[in-house]
C-alpha cells in the first residue's frame, strides 16, 4: 500500500504543513498500528505531546541509519494554541531494560519510535501520544520544494570533521546546507561545537520552513504532494488524517511568541562513557537527578521564556528580526 503522502513532515512540520492538501492522498498500513496512538486522550488532557524523529536513512554515511539523529519532543496545548519544542540529547545515556546502558538515539534501533516513545516517557515522566519520523533524503528535499529557507546564523562557526562551517548573518539555505547546518557539531571553541547548539538550531530551521509554508500562496502548497510521493518511503507517522487536519487548523495560525523554544542543556552534565564499543561522550542529568528534567517538561506552558543557558541561541528573538529584514 502506498506511504501517506502527508508524512513528508520534519520536526514541527508534523503538525503544521499544508495537510488539508496532503492528506488527500492518505493510504495506511497495517504496520503504523503497532505504536499506540493515544491522541484522543492528549486532546483530553488539553496536552499533545508528539514525539519527532529524524533518522539518517539510507544516505547516512557509515552505520548509523537507524539510529534517531534528531528527537525532538513536540508539545501543544489545544485551549491556548501555544506550542512547546523540547530537543531531546540524542547522547542521553540511561538503561534501556535488558539492552543495559545506552544513548536514546540507540533506542530507536532496538525497537523503532514505540520504543523510542517509551524510553522518553520513562525517562520525562510525560506521555507521549504520536510520533511522525522523516529521514536525511525527505527533509533535504521537503525544503528544497518550498524554495528554500533564510536563517539567520546568530555566530560563525566550523566544522573540522566535514571541513565546512557557516558565516555569521542572513543566509538563504536550500535542503543540503539546511541538513549541514542542523547536524554539525564537531566545532572548536564554541557553544555550536556540541550536540545542544545543534538543536537548537534544529528548531530554528524548522520553525523557519514552517514560516515559510504558511506564506505560500495555496496552489504553491499542493507542489507539497508531488514531493511526498517521491518521499513517501521516507517517512511515516502514526498520526491519523483526522488527526493532522484537526492539528493544523489548531495551531496553523500560532504566533512565534506562542512557542516556546526548550534546551536541556543547562539540567545536564557530559560524562565520559568508556564502555568497550561505546566509549566518547555522552549526557546525563546534573549530579544523575532526573527531577529538574522532569520538572521543565511538566512545567512546558508555565511561561513564555526560552529554557536556554546565556551562550545558547535564542530562536524566537533571531526570528523576530525577520520582520525588520523584510
Amino acid at each position: 500500500m502506498k506511504r501517506p503522502a502527508e508524512l513528508l513532515m520534519f520536526g514541527f512540520l508534523a503538525v503544521v504543513l499544508a495537510l488539508a492538501g496532503i492528506a488527500a492522498y492518505s493510504y495506511f498500513s497495517p504496520q503504523w498500528q503497532k505504536v499506540p496512538n493515544r491522541v484522543e486522550a492528549g486532546f483530553k488532557a488539553d496536552r499533545i505531546n508528539i514525539l519527532l524523529i529524524g533518522v539518517g536513512g539510507d544516505t547516512h554515511p557509515g552505520e548509523g541509519k537507524d539510529l534517531a539523529d534528531a528527537i525532538m519532543l513536540v508539545s501543544l496545548q489545544p485551549s491556548t494554541r501555544r506550542v512547546a519544542l523540547m530537543s531531546l540529547p540524542r547522547d542521553f545515556y540511561l538503561p534501556m531494560d535488558e539492552h543495559g546502558m545506552h544513548r536514546l538515539n540507540a533506542a530507536h534501533a532496538f525497537g523503532g519510535p514505540a520504543y523510542l516513545m517509551t524510553i522518553v516517557e520513562r525517562t520525562f515522566g510525560q506521555p507521549v501520544h504520536a510520533y511522525a519520523r522523516i529521514d536525511f533524503r525527505a527533509f533535504r528535499e521537503v525544503i528544497d520544494v518550498i524554495g528554500g529557507v533564510d536563517i539567520y546564523v546568530q555566530r560563525a562557526f566550523y566544522d573540522y570533521l566535514f571541513k565546512d562551517g557557516f558565516r555569521a548573518g542572513w543566509q538563504h539555505m536550500n535542503g543540503a546546507r539546511a541538513l549541514r547546518y542542523v547536524r554539525y557539531r564537531y566545532v572548536m571553541d564554541s557553544a555550536e561545537g556540541n550536540g545542544f547548539g545543534r538543536d537548537l538550531r534544529q528548531q530554528q530551521v524548522l520553525e523557519a520552513v514552517r514560516d515559510k509554508i504558511a506564506k505560500m500562496p495555496a496552489h504553491d502548497v499542493l507542489k507539497l504532494v508531488n514531493v511526498a510521493r517521491s518521499v513517501g518511503n521516507h517517512t511515516d507517522t502514526n498520526l491519523t488524517a483526522t488527526q493532522i487536519a484537526d492539528l493544523y487548523s489548531l495551531f496553523r495560525n500560532t504566533s512565534r511568541a506562542d512557542i516556546r523554544n526548550i534546551s536541556l542543556k543547562k539540567y545536564t552534565e557530559v560524562v565520559m562513557v568508556t564502555t568497550p564499543g561505546d566509549t566518547g561522550d555522552a549526557v546525563r542529568p546534573w549530579k544523575n537527578d532526573y527531577t529538574p528534567l522532569r520538572r521543565v517538561a511538566a512545567e512546558a506552558f508555565n511561561g513564555r521564556d526560552p529554557v536556554v543557558m546565556r551562550d545558547e541561541i535564542r530562536v524566537n528573538e533571531i526570528a523576530g528580526a525577520t520582520v525588520a529584514k523584510q
